[in-house]
């Protein structure tokens, strides 16, 4: 930032607190012209003193929320995920991937699953995910092995001692 830029900003933020406490003060007898101007100064000098790269982020950023309340009204601001999503390209992937879990006694992983159904390590995630939320699978961690491991109770082995109870 230059010093010419900075000796404006600075200025602008000083004449902005002077007309601020002028308007605070008994003594003299302007009111709220005096908080409107204050703030409008102290606005300026803040905005002078951000800089080309913040005052350029500010900008997007208010274009957005504009762009968002245009497209979404003014009162409803949907939620949004933040990052790259994994969406399944083959709708079929979990049905694979339970016929792979019947195959393996009722546990995977998801490395299992990209080798064996030959998809990539995000797909298989993703495929692993949607069984969770269809609620047949329940994911695990194995601490011995250090891995997640997914059991689909459908397709494991009834445990005998529980029969017997």
């Amino acid at each position: 930032m230059k010093s010419s830029q900075r000796i404006v900003g600075w200025g602008l933020v000083a004449l902005g607190a002077v007309n601020l406490f002028v308007g605070a003060s008994p003594i003299f007898p302007i009111g709220i012209e005096a908080f409107v101007l204050g703030g409008a100064f102290f606005v300026a000098g803040a905005w002078v003193l951000a800089g080309k790269e913040l005052r350029s982020t500010i900008r997007m950023g208010l274009r957005a929320w504009g762009e968002m309340r245009k497209s979404h009204g003014a009162r409803q601001f949907p939620l949004r995920r933040i990052g790259p999503s994994t969406v399944l390209t083959d709708p079929l992937l979990p049905v694979r991937i339970l016929k792979l879990a019947r195959l393996e006694h009722g546990t995977l992983t998801v490395a299992q699953v990209a080798m064996e159904l030959n998809v990539p390590l995000e797909q298989a995630q993703a495929g692993l995910d949607e069984c969770v939320r269809a609620g047949n699978a329940l994911p695990d961690y194995d601490i011995h092995r250090g891995l997640a491991v997914y059991t689909f109770s459908e397709f494991t082995e009834p445990d005998p001692q529980r029969l017997s109870d």
